[in-house]
């Protein structure tokens, strides 16, 4: 009976996060928090989350933090063994992904591999701008004027 309750739990809250509108009174990010904890309560009720709930509930409390674009962060999880991929505008922003995935409830290890891209928040590419000759760098060649 008690894992039929923890089955029916774990499914409603999976439910819940696949909702688009937060409740009256709600805004969205407080709404996913609420529905991450509830599947953690239910974790936490004696059995263990599996793979794809454990990856969502992460995955919705990096979208959670509106500092961090959840959107180039990858998540891998195996077993509570969550290893994150992707790149963040800052070292700050890598650490505070890193506090967050650590804080979910049934997380065992969580394994960093977010690259520091500053150029991502411009939406610039590397490589992409003119070297300054005044800052050292290479100026372009000079057309040749042959006739």
């Amino acid at each position: 009976m008690k894992t039929a309750l923890v089955c029916f739990t774990v499914a409603a809250a999976l439910y819940a996060c696949s909702r688009e509108e937060p409740a009256v009174g709600q805004t969205m990010a407080q709404t996913k928090i609420d529905e991450t904890r509830q599947v953690e309560k239910a974790a936490d009720a004696g059995k263990p989350l599996n793979d794809t709930s454990l990856t969502q509930i992460v995955k919705s409390a990096l979208q959670s933090e509106s500092s961090l674009d959840a959107g180039k962060i990858d998540v891998e999880n195996r077993n509570g063994s969550v290893a994150l991929h992707g790149s963040v505008v800052s070292e700050d922003q890598k650490e505070k992904a890193g506090r967050i995935v650590s804080s979910v409830g049934g997380v065992t290890a969580v394994t960093n591999n977010l690259t520091v891209d500053p150029s991502a928040a411009t939406g610039a590419s590397a490589g992409s701008a003119v070297p300054d000759p005044k800052a050292g760098g290479t100026p372009p060649p000079l057309p040749r004027l042959d006739k």
